[in-house]
């Protein structure tokens, strides 16, 4: 174990001066690349478009380049061997032949390039086609201690003249002995070369250019729609309007999903913003409503507290009916207060906790309290079958009490109220009958809002609030409650709960 992390900590002390060049080298690349920030996308696209292809004809240039050349040597020795062996068949044969006629033209050095021939004797003048100012070219005598019998290609430099390209072999007859050289000018394959790097040269910018102009007109392209989403952008900051989209036209690449995403996200921005009015909207409506409603209690008490300072002489039963009033508005402002803070724990997202209940005891425990609390008045419960749902005891029993309460307001004495409970397969529906003077159609939805009351309706005893907190726990508990009018006269308010399914199977 201690073995194996000891050859770890070398291999790494081994490698910790690479690791350290790497990121010199990196640091280095970056300083001298740090403009490519600063450039556009654009002409960072063409840029890297234009180095790819500029690295791909290049390498492919200098493949065309080694290959053509060595075909060009080649072909150039082949030939030479040719020639070189035929002639040196010529001398083992014996058989005569003549320099210089229609086989063996005579070459000019300087002015031509085509292949000559020179026959080297141990003893005796050279014979050759090739000449150098009208003289036979002088070969260096390393020429010669390289003619073998197999013979081989060798690079001579003349007196005087151009570098050949040349074959030697030896040769030996009983009457002679010798090499015979046959011998080309590089120029002609370097004139090809040369015309070969022009055109390779003159290719690589055209196809640089190409590929620059190229990959710029394919960006700006594929960049339109970015263009345009910043113009957008800017136009929305400029003008707040949220309404604006882009056009989905594009397919469906990463350019056209993020146009996708970028419209998804204006329509959540504009409704997020739509919500933010109405909050605000409902804020301004709900701080003015609670303001107004909550100055009238804190007048009267303020005009009570001062009667009773001011004055001494103030009868007992004044007295009384001043302090009865006192309480009384001490009371409704008590009761506004704990409205607005049921109200204000739903606007901040306060979520009533929930377990499997049956509707029908709730139902018959409140009706029967109802009943007591107020006698003057007949409280009926028409049906009565069991009603599991998931929901919240406590704040079932508020609503169901919000709902008698605004029915004991408008029912005169000696009025009905009417409860039914209808327990269907999907929901649980709670119905509240009075026999008052009904709501009007105008009002029926308005009801629901926090501080309105019904002009029609309206008996200054209430907060406005108990029927926006009978929709908030309705909406809690995934139901619903709507305001309508009794055929028979009077109001009915409806509730909706979902049935709890798994209740109902084990009951």
């Amino acid at each position: 174990m201690n073995h194996s992390v000891s050859a770890r900590s070398s291999i790494a002390a081994r490698l910790a001066p690479i690791r350290s060049s790497v990121g010199r080298l990196s640091s280095w690349a970056d300083q001298r690349t740090a403009f490519r920030h600063r450039l556009p996308i654009r002409a960072r696209i063409a840029l890297f478009g234009a180095a790819v292809v500029a690295l791909t004809v290049l390498i492919f240039s200098v493949l065309v380049y080694v290959i053509v050349s060595r075909s060009l040597v080649s072909q150039q020795d082949n030939n030479l061997k040719q020639q070189g062996d035929y002639v040196w068949r010529l001398l083992e044969s014996g058989r005569p032949f003549r320099l210089g006629g229609p086989s063996f033209p005579l070459v000019d050095l300087k002015n031509g390039s085509a292949p000559f021939v020179e026959i080297v004797p141990l003893v005796g003048q050279p014979l050759s086609t090739g000449t150098i100012n009208d003289n036979v070219p002088i070969l260096p005598d390393s020429v010669g201690k390289s003619a073998t019998d197999r013979g081989q290609w060798i690079d001579v430099q003349v007196q005087d003249g151009p570098p050949l390209r040349a074959y030697v072999r030896a040769w030996s007859v009983p009457s002679a002995s010798g090499y015979v050289l046959v011998a080309q000018t590089l120029s002609g394959v370097e004139g090809q070369l040369a015309g070969l790097r022009l055109l390779l040269l003159a290719g690589g910018l055209l196809s640089l250019v190409g590929a620059a102009a190229a990959s710029w007109l394919v960006a700006g392209r594929a960049l339109r729609p970015l263009d345009a989403m910043a113009t957008t952008a800017e136009d929305i900051g400029r003008t707040q309007d949220l309404s604006r989209r882009l056009p989905e036209t594009e397919p469906d690449d990463e350019v056209g999903r993020l146009q996708q995403s970028f419209n998804q996200m204006l329509r959540q921005l504009e409704d997020a913003y739509h919500r933010l009015q109405a909050a605000l909207v409902a804020q301004r409506r709900f701080v003015a409503d609670a303001s107004h409603e909550l100055r009238t209690p804190l007048t009267t008490i303020r005009g009570n507290v001062g009667l009773l300072l001011k004055r001494d002489d103030i009868k007992s039963d004044d007295r009384v009916a001043a302090l009865n009033d006192i309480a009384s508005e001490s009371e409704r402002m008590s009761r506004m207060v704990q409205d607005l803070l049921t109200l204000a724990r739903a606007d901040a997202g306060y979520h009533l906790e929930k377990a499997p209940i049956d509707l029908l005891p709730i139902i018959q425990e409140v009706s029967r309290q109802a009943q007591t609390l107020e006698p003057s008045r007949r409280i009926e419960l028409l049906d009565g079958v069991p009603s599991p749902v998931y929901g919240n005891a406590d704040a079932i029993k508020q609503l169901l009490w919000i709902l008698i309460d605004n029915a004991f307001k408008h029912t005169h004495a000696g009025g009905r109220i009417q409860l039914r409970l209808d327990n269907g397969q999907r929901l649980a529906r709670l119905v509240v009958f009075d026999d008052g003077p009904g709501i009007p159609k105008e009002d029926l939805e308005r009801v629901f809002e926090r501080f309105y009351q019904s002009d029609a309706a309206r008996s200054g005893e209430g907060t406005g609030l108990g029927l926006a907190i009978a929709r908030w726990i309705a909406r809690e508990h995934g139901g619903q409650v709507t305001a309508d009018n009794n055929p028979q006269g009077g109001a009915a308010f409806t509730v909706e709960f979902p049935v709890d399914s798994k209740v109902l199977a084990k009951s």
